[in-house]
């Protein structure tokens, strides 16, 4: 051999390495991002109130255009008062929407469609760092993945799907 063969195959086994420290810390980064703004939707962390839906805009940012509806906001405790409370939301101007205030001062819709989105992107996040264990176990040496590990990655890969559709369905009937 050239040599050649030998920095190929060098090359190649640090990709895997790569792989592994990526599909780890986008697994983690993501399941946390999801996992906090499910907490919020479903008035398990943050500050539950109401907004007055008092105003909507489209604002155009890049070629796009995005709600934006703003009025005052009332925690039910009655302790905080937000008059320049504001959501990325298309809502309809009168109503009043149950709002989370999250730690940042900004704000989270709570119900049932948006709980189930952010529970399936958590899935999601969950998958993935899976998707990094399974490529450690594969480099050990082992020929096939551990079938607890595929039975448990196909199980939250449905789970995932199952909370998309509820999500999915509950934020377009708006019934929940």
């Amino acid at each position: 051999m050239n040599g050649w063969g030998r920095r190929g195959e060098r090359v190649r086994a640090g990709r895997p390495a790569v792989m592994v420290v990526v599909l780890v810390a986008a697994g983690i980064g993501l399941t946390w991002f999801a996992a906090t703004h499910f907490a919020y939707a479903t008035g398990l962390a943050g500050t539950p109130g109401h907004l007055r839906v008092e105003a909507c805009a489209w604002e155009h940012v890049g070629g796009h255009r995005y709600p934006h509806c703003s009025g005052i906001f009332r925690s039910s405790d009655g302790t905080v008062v937000d008059p320049n409370a504001s959501i990325g939301k298309n809502l309809p101007v009168g109503d009043t929407v149950a709002l989370q205030r999250v730690a940042s001062g900004g704000y989270e819709q709570t119900g049932t469609a948006s709980s189930f989105g952010w529970l399936a992107i958590s899935l999601l996040g969950l998958m993935v760092l899976l998707l990094g264990i399974l490529v450690v176990c594969g480099k050990g040496g082992a020929r096939r993945a551990p079938r607890g590990l595929l039975v448990l990655l196909g199980v939250l890969g449905a789970l995932m799907l199952l909370s998309a559709f509820i999500g999915g369905v509950a934020g377009m009937t708006e019934v929940f």
